[in-house]
């Protein structure tokens, strides 16, 4: 097989990734079983979105170089440290951990010799399966099944960039774990799935990077699954921070659990002009924990962005809050879903949710689709959403007093989202966040 070749992928060929990978035969034969409930599955019926348009399942592909590693690996770990860098800092980010992906294959890894020593475990996800065995093989798709629909299964079957991270009892990491994505190359196609498990009482902030230059060539797809799980008086931080270009296609989703008194919060930036469809969730199943999610998204051009923000209480006295706000430029279209679930059982469960939507043209569209699943009586939910233009005494106010159109705008859009990105879990998170915006209302 030459290398760099790129293949249309089928049964054989999903065999040949996990062989290339060394993965063990439990691997191999959960991803072919995935493969065959992928080709008898439906694809997911999607409300105001149409995948298919975008020849989504068409632009699959395997690069057969699966064991390739990291190109100018050196270079690519500089990206992440500039997008994560403070705006006024040095350029420099203080990690307990670096995974980075240029393309399919096992990602250049750097993990502090201290949380090593410790316990903490951060490695290529088919490396993980061997020599973690048991703990992946009962975590590998317990919160994203592939016999959820079509896709789910086509990426359980040919994820090629996998990362798993481990965080034993007890241990609190204080600095963040950063996983940088980078497209640059339009015949390397990134499939990532990630698994984290924190233990009882362990801490960990997990800052996903999502970049990529002008690829050149329209339907460059990807499909994303994350798993996290987060078990008794643990807590996660997950920041994903996405700025991918026009000419990709994605599939994502990122599900997360929460046993007894544990917290995971979620903070989202969609800042790129890929057209995505993406699922963010956590089921709260142990009594008392918790999960939060703030989200920023910006859209431009003729950028789809389709996102469903999802909260499931299963256990008593579990406690979720969404916070959403998103500003549609030029004729970009911004889906936004908040769905807060309570099922029987989850008393004293307190949810909220609140979306907001500006849209800043004429021809773009957007909405904001808020839902209440409620089967407990002795629960607290609300929800809000709002979807508008800019207000028209704003902006005579400030321009009245000699700030220009433009600049009046930007201020306008600053104070909608300022909300949000203040209550960001990262300073760095904030920087990268605050110039992304920055970037999209320059344009």
């Amino acid at each position: 097989m030459t290398v760099g070749q790129v293949i249309q992928i089928d049964r054989a060929a999903v065999e040949r990734l996990a062989q290339e990978r060394g993965e063990p035969a439990w691997l191999r034969d959960w991803r072919l079983e995935a493969w065959d409930r992928y080709t008898r599955l439906p694809a997911p019926k999607l409300e105001r979105s149409d995948l298919g348009k975008r020849s989504f399942e068409e632009k699959w592909r395997i690069d057969a170089d699966v064991d390739a590693t990291p190109q100018s690996g050196n270079s690519t770990l500089g990206v992440a440290e500039d997008q994560l860098a403070e705006p006024d800092g040095d350029g420099r980010v203080e990690a307990a951990a670096m995974a980075v992906f240029s393309g399919p294959g096992h990602p250049h890894i750097h993990l502090q010799a201290p949380l090593a020593d410790q316990g903490v475990y951060v490695a290529d996800l088919s490396t993980a399966a061997r020599e973690r065995e048991e703990l992946v093989r009962r975590t590998l798709g317990s919160l994203v099944s592939p016999e959820e629909n079509r896709w789910t299964a086509l990426q359980s079957a040919c994820w090629n960039a996998g990362l798993f991270v481990y965080v034993p009892k007890g241990v609190r990491v204080e600095a963040p774990v950063l996983i940088s994505y980078r497209w640059a190359d339009p015949q390397n196609r990134i499939f990532p799935r990630v698994l984290a498990v924190v233990e009882e009482g362990a801490s960990l902030t997990l800052v996903e990077t999502w970049s990529g230059t002008e690829l050149g060539q329209e339907g460059v797809s990807t499909a994303v699954v994350d798993e996290y799980l987060v078990e008794a008086n643990g807590e996660l931080r997950v920041a994903t921070l996405q700025d991918l270009p026009r000419e990709v296609t994605g599939f994502l989703t990122r599900r997360g659990r929460t046993a007894r008194d544990a917290r995971l919060d979620w903070a989202i930036g969609e800042m790129g002009e890929a057209y995505l469809v993406a699922e963010y969730g956590t089921t709260l199943e142990g009594p008392g924990s918790r999960s939060e999610a703030k989200v920023v998204a910006a859209g431009t051009g003729r950028q789809h962005l389709d996102l469903t923000l999802r909260m499931v209480h299963r256990g008593r006295f579990t406690v979720s809050d969404i916070l959403a706000r998103g500003v549609a430029l030029d004729r970009s279209d911004l889906v936004f879903r908040a769905v807060t679930g309570i099922e029987k059982g989850a008393v004293g469960t307190d949810g909220h949710q609140a979306e907001g939507l500006l849209m800043l043209s004429p021809k773009a569209r957007a909405n904001a689709l808020p839902m209440l699943l409620i089967d407990e009586n002795d629960v607290k939910a609300d929800h809000a959403a709002s979807v508008g233009k800019i207000n028209a005494e704003q902006m005579y106010y400030l321009m009245s007093r000699g700030i220009p159109e433009d600049e009046a705008k930007r201020l306008i859009v600053r104070g909608f989202l300022d909300p949000v990105i203040d209550r960001l879990p990262l300073a760095d998170v904030k920087g990268w966040m605050e110039r992304l915006v920055e970037r999209k209302m320059a344009r």
